[in-house]
């Protein structure tokens, strides 16, 4: 089915031009965040004010990163609280804890499921290419693991979660963590994610997209992963492992008009076959960041629903 008509009504009713793509890091961020301003508000929910605290985490060989804790009530001594590490998107290029969407999605999961979201705050491309950002995710939930006492947190129902660029460091770390600790991990929730860089939207052949469209995808490709032999590496694009087993049970989110929905269930269908539980949803009529777009999609709340549904579970 086309795009959800009732989305695409009240988008264009704002008035509102999508910003036009820039090669320039900070203008390109500047663009989006401004661009973010103007529409989320119409489209999706806020959040409501928690208590919340920062940390500033060191990263080996890498800038520090910051991550920051959404508490569903104030924290106490003997607080000892399920955790949900969450990963923003914005195509490893733009993006951040101050972006109205991020900061509401991380208040309304804390609220919605009872748990304690830590946000990282990770450093962005092309100033910080792969695997910056994958190894400041590394630092945050080994911390998480290792100060959970301290934090209010029980390391033993750790949970993460990433959307679109986001979902990609997130299927990466799981592997990661695999491989390096084995950090027990609860699930893994990917909404959106882009699992294979190995090729670009051209040679996909993705259908759907404008010019400008492309070209931003193929500049975020590149400003991430400039070397073009990373990009078969697992790390980079996640659905390239030689192995899924042994991975956190999954939740896969996809959008139906989202040129990446074939990868992330392309994904689920993976870590199935390796005998990782999975739950796999489909937004129909949802373009690529339509999940977040819960005051006008009904779709959206449905998805959103699940994931908080999905982090309840980590109490049990």
């Amino acid at each position: 089915m086309p795009i959800d008509p009732n989305l695409i009504r009240t988008i264009a009713a704002l008035g509102v031009p999508v910003p036009a793509l820039s090669t320039d890091p900070q203008e390109q961020r500047a663009r989006a965040f401004q661009y973010e301003q103007a529409v989320y508000p119409h489209l999706g929910p806020t959040g409501p004010r928690l208590p919340v605290r920062e940390h500033v985490i060191p990263v080996t060989g890498r800038p520090d990163v910051l991550v920051r804790l959404y508490y569903p009530r104030e924290p106490t001594a003997d607080l000892s609280l399920p955790a949900c590490l969450h990963f923003y998107g914005g195509a490893f290029i733009q993006g951040g804890l101050h972006h109205p969407s991020v900061d509401a999605m991380c208040a309304l999961r804390a609220a919605r499921a009872g748990v304690v979201v830590a946000a990282v705050s990770y450093a962005l491309a092309p100033e910080h290419p792969y695997p910056t950002a994958l190894e400041q995710g590394w630092a945050a939930l080994d911390w998480l693991v290792r100060e959970a006492g301290s934090l209010g947190v029980d390391p033993t129902r750790i949970a993460l979660a990433g959307q679109s660029a986001g979902g990609t460091l997130v299927a990466a770390l799981t592997q990661l963590n695999r491989d390096r600790a084995r950090h027990p991990l609860s699930m893994q929730i990917l909404e959106v994610p882009a699992v294979d860089l190995a090729l670009g939207p051209r040679e996909r052949g993705v259908e759907g997209l404008t010019e400008e469209q492309l070209a931003h995808l193929e500049m975020s490709l590149a400003w991430y992963v400039p070397r073009a032999e990373d990009r078969l590496d697992p790390l980079v694009s996640p659905l390239r492992a030689k192995s899924f087993e042994g991975l956190p049970p999954a939740y896969v989110f996809t959008a139906e008009c989202d040129p990446l929905r074939d990868d992330g269930e392309a994904y689920a269908a993976a870590l199935a076959d390796a005998g990782v539980p999975v739950a796999a949803l489909r937004m129909l009529g949802l373009p690529h960041e339509g999940g977040m777009y819960e005051r006008v999609s009904g779709t959206a709340r449905l998805a959103q629903a699940a994931v908080a549904e999905a982090l309840r579970t980590l109490h049990d």
